[in-house]
């Protein structure tokens, strides 16, 4: 069974995949992505994805710039920065297929 990539029309958005090393941090430039907001409540209890205080990434094996995307590593989506809380690889004939991560927002402050 043949597997297909997840389609270029559900991808478009770039993060940037921040890392520590030894004498600072790398950063990854990651295209081609998609990327959907948390819905979150305001306190009127009104729903809004405005705060974006969490994200969901979907990268593809095929179709974006792969990367091993560890928990507790941070990302820059929009200039907001995001740490990793979950990740999941999902794979097709043995093979990873796609990556789906959650990160929450941390701020904008620096790391």
């Amino acid at each position: 069974m043949k597997v297909k990539p997840i389609p270029n029309s559900l991808l478009g958005e770039n993060i940037t995949l921040v890392l520590p090393t030894a004498t600072g941090f790398s950063e990854t430039p990651i295209k081609n992505v998609r990327v959907e907001l948390s819905d979150s409540l305001d306190s009127y209890g009104k729903t809004t994805v405005s705060s974006a205080a969490e994200i969901t990434v979907w990268a593809d094996r095929r179709r974006s710039t792969w990367a091993d995307f560890p928990v507790g590593a941070r990302v820059d989506f929009r200039g907001v920065r995001y740490t990793i809380t979950q990740k999941k690889i999902c794979y097709a004939d043995g093979e990873p297929h796609h990556c789906k991560f959650t990160a929450k927002r941390i701020g904008d402050d620096g790391l």
